[in-house]
């Protein structure tokens, strides 16, 4: 079910209108950046974004000119992932499956030291369900953090429920290009 849904959702996002995406995607930014929960962090975890995911440029870009503490997640093992600390851009390269990361020579920050954790997801839902990309990665490092989660989703790729399992980690908040939404949690 998972690996259907997860599959179906990545074609959507990938099919949808070049115009949808990049509206969807400025409006998600803008509200992450506007938001309480990013001014009051000091140190944040984002990820950059791929072709199938929420074009984060705007945040990373907004967390450095903030001079935030800016950390972007480094894949050490499989499903194992790492915070490390950057201050340019320019510390990014192109790692595994065309992704940007940090070098491994960046800094390491630890989990408890973050203060809001920007999660990917090919869907989720305000319940606080996500689906990832089936790695685990997040659903192993977020239960080292002592701070918020917030999964950035297109709107028109939420899904309402979405198969959970034990492991699977529920996010705190939502950001769609609706807004941004506190997660009503386990039901």
């Amino acid at each position: 079910m998972k690996r259907e849904l997860r599959e179906k959702r990545i074609r959507d996002a990938l099919s949808s209108p070049i115009e949808y995406r990049t509206a969807a995607d400025a409006r998600i930014c803008r509200f992450v950046l506007e938001s309480g929960l990013f001014s009051s962090a000091r140190t944040v975890l984002c990820y950059a974004g791929t072709a199938r995911e929420i074009d984060t440029s705007p945040i990373l870009r907004g967390a450095l000119d903030a001079g935030k503490r800016l950390c972007l997640p480094l894949c050490t093992g499989n499903g194992v992932m790492e915070a490390r600390c950057v201050t340019s851009l320019s510390d990014l390269s192109t790692g595994r499956f065309g992704i940007l990361t940090p070098k491994e020579t960046s800094l390491l920050v630890l989990p408890e030291e973050l203060d809001l954790v920007i999660v990917p997801g090919c869907t989720g839902n305000e319940r606080g369900q996500r689906l990832g990309y089936g790695g685990g990665y997040y659903d192993r490092y977020l239960p080292k953090t002592h701070c918020p989660s917030l999964l950035l989703c297109r709107s028109r790729l939420l899904t309402d429920p979405i198969p959970m399992d034990a492991h699977d980690v529920w996010m705190d908040y939502l950001a769609t290009e609706k807004g941004i939404a506190l997660c009503k949690g386990k039901e």
